[in-house]
């Protein structure tokens, strides 16, 4: 929901609005059931507590009294805060709640708004003791979203809001279905997001893969392998750079031994590798092996020209040396071992040529059902890119024209890589889709249309800022 919201925002429905819709949902919910009675509305300082403070405004003819658990000035998001001032010029009865402060609960109805879906772990006080409080009541209760305490994921819980009816938004979530004993009745509220906006990715899937740990030692973000080059002198360079631009901290390149040193003169920062051969062959299996184990992700077939290198690809995978793959170009291959999570970036002529899929049914369901029937998550590049692990579908919009020169299929490659290494297929297609595309458009803004895979590569970095920026 988190990734939702957020890349809603982005394409024009906003958060303030989605708040707005599931506050007067939840409001709904009470209205239906009771009449002129008192509400007492616990609020976290997050979205959740803005929820509730929606649902304050809609319900007339009740008293309301409203809980705060922090101070004003912690309200974190700029749409709770809307809500809140609406409230306080409005003359709604609101009162802090800090640590030292015992609550008594005196009222017919209590909103649980304290803690929503971005909430895990044990719970810290006040609200231990607030949901101490609300479940000895004995008042009727209704959890915003989630009752707060409960893990939205798993259903597990130390300390939490036992409801009497769970008001949850756009979509039920897992952890409700797995704890009935705390979640009451479970009620699902339309909040206005069409089908077609929730499959869009945006900035919310960078801020959802994109990681730097506090502490780290070299490597910890990521150790990436990329295999290829042969004809195409620079595709594996700029898979590799492509790689690093995106936040790897690691890199390691085996090309060919008669382009080692063109590949090589591309930048200080790569680790280049060779192998004999003028192409990529059966013959390096050993040795991509090796390397490969060393790594976190494997990226393969950039640059050869040769179809045999899709074999070379299904020999090393079936290694056991490879935990996760990007085959992109020739390597691209429907033969994947259950144990490797893979990922495939074809093109629609390479999708038709692996598959032999048609798309008498339109390409999303061809892209799923491929995806489904060999085991990987696929990523179609096209003007609208395709994503799918053969349940889930994710389409990306960013990009432009400009990007059809040479080269850009092979920085997607690389920055699928670095998005792979610290995240499951699924999320990191969807990321490298948007944050390559969004590259190619910073390139337009400043270039025009002509543009070329290296400003492409050098872009990067602006655009996963801006994507983790967005909305903060």
């Amino acid at each position: 929901m988190a990734v939702i919201d957020t890349n809603c925002e982005y394409h024009g429905l906003s958060r303030l609005q989605l708040m707005e819709n599931a506050g007067k949902g939840l409001a709904d919910e009470i209205t239906s059931r009771f009449s002129e009675k008192k509400v007492v509305i616990f609020a976290g300082t997050g979205n959740n507590g803005g929820d509730a403070f929606v649902a304050a405004r809609h319900l007339r003819g009740f008293e309301i009294e409203i809980f705060l658990l922090g101070r004003e000035r912690d309200i974190s998001t700029r749409i709770a805060k809307i809500n809140f001032e609406i409230l306080r010029k409005c003359g709604y009865k609101i009162k802090e709640v800090r640590s030292e402060l015992s609550i008594e609960v005196d009222g017919d109805i209590v909103v649980d708004g304290m803690l929503g879906t971005g909430v895990k772990g044990t719970l810290r006080e006040p609200y231990k003791s607030v949901v101490e409080a609300i479940n000895s009541s004995g008042a009727f209760v209704f959890a915003a979203d989630v009752p707060t305490g409960l893990n939205p994921d798993t259903g597990e819980y130390d300390t939490c809001v036992s409801a009497d009816v769970t008001v949850t938004f756009h979509r039920i979530k897992p952890g409700l279905l797995r704890a009935r004993e705390v979640t009451g009745e479970i009620v699902v509220k339309d909040i206005g997001i069409p089908d077609a906006l929730e499959k869009l990715t945006g900035p919310g899937d960078v801020q959802r893969t994109y990681k730097r740990f506090e502490n780290a030692h070299k490597g910890a973000h990521g150790k990436i392998l990329v295999v290829g080059g042969g004809p195409y002198t620079g595709a594996p360079a700029l898979s590799a750079l492509a790689a690093l631009k995106c936040g790897a901290d690691i890199v390691t390149v085996m090309v060919p031994k008669k382009v080692h040193k063109i590949v090589a003169s591309f930048s200080p920062d790569l680790i280049v590798r060779k192998v004999d051969g003028k192409t990529i062959d059966m013959s390096d299996v050993s040795e991509i092996e090796k390397l490969a184990e060393k790594h976190d992700v494997l990226v393969m077939g950039m640059g050869s020209g040769s179809i045999e290198v899709a074999e070379v690809a299904e020999e090393v995978l079936k290694s056991g040396k490879v935990k996760k793959a990007v085959l992109d170009a020739e390597a691209i291959t429907k033969n994947i071992p259950e144990d490797v999570e893979c990922i495939l970036t074809p093109h629609r002529g390479e999708f038709r040529r692996v598959f032999g899929i048609e798309e008498k049914s339109g390409w999303e369901e061809s892209v799923r059902r491929a995806a489904e029937e060999y085991g990987a998550t696929i990523l179609l590049k096209s003007r609208e890119d395709i994503i799918s692990d053969g349940k889930r579908i994710r389409i990306n919009k960013s990009g432009n024209p400009g990007m059809t020169v040479g080269g850009t299929g092979d920085v997607l490659a690389g920055i699928t890589g670095a998005f792979f290494a610290l995240n499951d297929a699924f999320w990191s297609a969807s990321s490298a889709a948007f944050i390559n595309g969004l590259s190619g458009d910073l390139c337009l803004e400043e270039k025009g249309f002509n543009f070329t895979a290296m400003d492409v590569v050098e872009k990067i970095p602006y655009a996963i800022k801006k994507a983790l920026e967005f909305g903060k």
